[in-house]
């Protein structure tokens, strides 16, 4: 007898057992789930410190930083930055991180925004030295979930799982916000004293029902301050229609500059008032702490799909300047913006 026979038989796999090699299967990749999620990307737990800190900086600065980009800074495309993607980033340039908030099960929309960005990274390449995007949602409970994440993890390397109860107002963008904040905490490593510049410039939270265009959002930023700022479609837009709020910039996407993701994760008033509205209690942090005064209003270059809704100030058709339309709740309305903003123009008509 083999053994590979006997082990099998010694797993309890033998005939007549309830546990057969597929349930077995699913137990190990489970596990490897879970053990992964645990040391790799719980960032805020820092179970590995030196996976994410130590030599965080900008890209090519040394060995060892370059190894923790390797390991951390995937590009759009889902592939790790390549030389040409380094070559083409410059120190004065913009660097966005984009966590778009998601859930476990949503597979099919994540596969469609990967597509959709990395088709754009592949139309203007410089943006694999400009922008990251990352999948966030919070820790996975069902064993289904585990499974086909974790496929995702290993083929695509995009997806932070925080430590936290799924939810959407109840804490998850101030932990995505804290987590990155100590995940890509940067220091010189060399004894002096002064910090190494941020890998990131600004951190924006996005929903995944938002269509981002990204050459038109980096180029939006370029111009904007590094510092105290604060982008994105501010709220309320009407306030003679709207009960006034005081001002918060939409959740369909909103950018906060590096010091901001960092006060954030620090702040005794993000710490202490975490449930609510996320996007309101954002704008809330800052305007209690009178921070974010350099604040950028995209509107109208920012806005909710029309379809055959009356416009409004936040409610817009399309236009060719657009960096994002929020509210593409199916199919259909993905397809509608995609054929406007010529998503496929890279495809021949005999393809068809």
């Amino acid at each position: 007898m083999s053994s590979s026979s006997t082990l099998y038989k010694q797993l309890g796999l033998g005939a007549g057992s309830p546990v057969s090699a597929s349930h077995l299967l699913l137990v190990v990749l489970g596990t490897g789930f879970l053990a992964l999620t645990v040391f790799v990307v719980h960032p805020n737990e820092f179970r590995i410190q030196s996976f994410f800190s130590g030599r965080c900086g900008r890209p090519g600065t040394d060995a060892a930083s370059a190894a923790v980009a390797a390991s951390l800074a995937k590009n759009v495309t889902g592939g790790t930055r390549d030389a040409a993607a380094t070559a083409a980033w410059a120190p004065d340039d913009v660097r966005v991180l984009i966590g778009i908030q998601t859930l476990p099960s949503k597979y099919e929309r994540r596969n469609l925004l990967r597509t959709i960005y990395s088709l754009q990274a592949r139309e203007q390449p410089s943006l694999a030295g400009s922008v990251d995007v990352r999948f966030v949602f919070c820790n996975v409970t069902s064993p289904v979930d585990a499974v086909l994440v974790s496929l995702e993890v290993i083929r695509h390397g995009d997806i932070i799982v925080l430590d936290c109860a799924e939810n959407m107002d109840n804490g998850k963008t101030y932990t995505f916000f804290s987590t990155v904040a100590r995940a890509f905490n940067t220091s010189d490593g060399e004894g002096s004293g002064s910090p190494a510049p941020p890998r990131y410039d600004y951190v924006m939270k996005a929903d995944d029902d938002t269509y981002l265009r990204l050459p038109a959002l980096v180029d939006s930023l370029r111009g904007a301050a590094r510092r105290d700022a604060y982008y994105g479609l501010q709220m309320p837009c009407d306030r003679e229609n709207f009960y006034p709020f005081p001002p918060f910039m939409s959740g369909m996407g909103y950018a906060l500059s590096w010091d901001l993701v960092q006060w954030v994760a620090t702040a005794e008033e993000s710490r202490r008032d975490r449930v609510g509205p996320e996007d309101m209690w954002t704008g809330r942090w800052l305007n209690l702490a009178g921070k974010a005064k350099n604040r950028y209003d995209m509107a109208p270059r920012m806005y909710n799909y029309r379809g055959g809704s009356p416009p409004s100030c936040f409610r817009r058709d399309f236009a060719p300047d657009t960096i994002a339309v929020h509210m593409l709740k199916d199919a259909a309305r993905w397809a509608e913006t995609l054929r406007y903003f010529n998503a496929t123009a890279a495809l021949r008509a005999s393809h068809l």
